[in-house]
């Protein structure tokens, strides 16, 4: 296993190759992948700023150091780093409220100067977009996606977004010798049992769904949102778009296994009787022992049967 951890600075960069140990983190839900980790240091630089993570030779996180800290550990000088992958930003910026029309997702892109994240290239317009007020940039791409495709935005290595889905391509088979466990879990954290819209005069009741899977459960988690202007096409796609996303991450397989194979979010891999996207990547080493840990969701959006 081959690490290199690269530290830019305000005056150039420098890399550093010992690892004691590190924890990268990246999920299909979430656009802030996350890297923890501790490496050997010669002696005390300067302050990075950004770091590029590499195993192998191959880049696995492009991102912006949120701290660090030299410090003396065992009569070594190391350097810790907790750091956020740049798309991380998609959270934090704001379009400007309104209606957009003719909306790609370059047209998105380009409102702000971000140029550590790319984005998928080509694919079909939506015909508008509703702005809301203080709503993230991340929330707008989630409605775009699922106005464009029925689906939810996500970002592969090492800041590429996408707002369609992975298609072809044989799987990565992971090794089922190398397997350390398997696990099968669900999840209902933040499903909502009913949601009531109103219509545009701002009555109640003209729009509901219930979701079946918080009925099951016995989950009363009751949903009242004003008319949602993104939808006026299909007012009842409104509630069948915040019933899916409460249902995120409602199933899951869960491997573990020694090594790492080369997986991305929403890459297809097999190991045994499963074969599904990858939904979670958690890559973790400690001394010298590499092991990844891959979750795949099952719900609305994530290999969906």
């Amino acid at each position: 296993m081959t690490v290199l951890c690269r530290c830019f600075t305000a005056a150039g960069y420098f890399d550093l190759t010992d690892c004691l140990r590190f924890r990268l983190i990246r999920d299909r839900y979430a656009p802030d992948a996350s890297l923890d980790i501790t490496m050997r240091a010669p002696s005390a630089h300067t302050e990075p700023l950004r770091v590029q993570f590499s195993l192998n030779g191959t880049l696995l996180h492009d991102g912006f150091v949120r701290t660090s800290q030299y410090v003396q550990e065992n009569g070594l000088c190391v350097l810790q780093l907790r750091t956020r992958a740049y798309s991380s930003v998609l959270t934090g910026n704001q379009l400007v409220p309104g209606l957009y029309f003719d909306v790609t997702l370059a047209s998105l892109m380009t409102a702000y100067q971000l140029p550590q994240i790319t984005y998928q290239q080509g694919g079909s317009s939506v015909r508008y977009l509703c702005v809301k007020e203080n709503a993230g940039m991340w929330d707008t791409l989630t409605a775009f996606s699922y106005k464009l495709c029925g689906g939810y935005p996500y970002v592969r290595v090492p800041n590429l977004l996408c707002v369609s889905p992975q298609t072809g391509g044989s799987a990565i088979v992971l090794p089922a010798d190398a397997l350390l466990m398997r696990g099968e879990g669900t999840s209902s954290d933040g499903m909502i049992s009913r949601i009531d819209m109103a219509d545009l005069d701002g009555t109640y009741g003209a729009y509901t769904a219930s979701n079946p899977a918080a009925v099951q459960r016995g989950i009363t988690r009751v949903r009242q949102i004003l008319m949602d202007r993104q939808f006026l096409y299909d007012p009842d796609d409104a509630l069948r778009f915040r019933i899916a996303c409460s249902n995120r991450r409602m199933r899951s397989v869960t491997l573990r296994y020694a090594g790492y194979c080369g997986e991305d979010c929403e890459d297809l891999c097999a190991c045994g009787d499963l074969t599904a996207r990858v939904s979670r990547i958690t890559l973790t080493c400690a001394d010298g022992v590499l092991t990844t840990e891959d979750v795949f969701y099952f719900d609305d959006f994530c290999n969906v049967t």
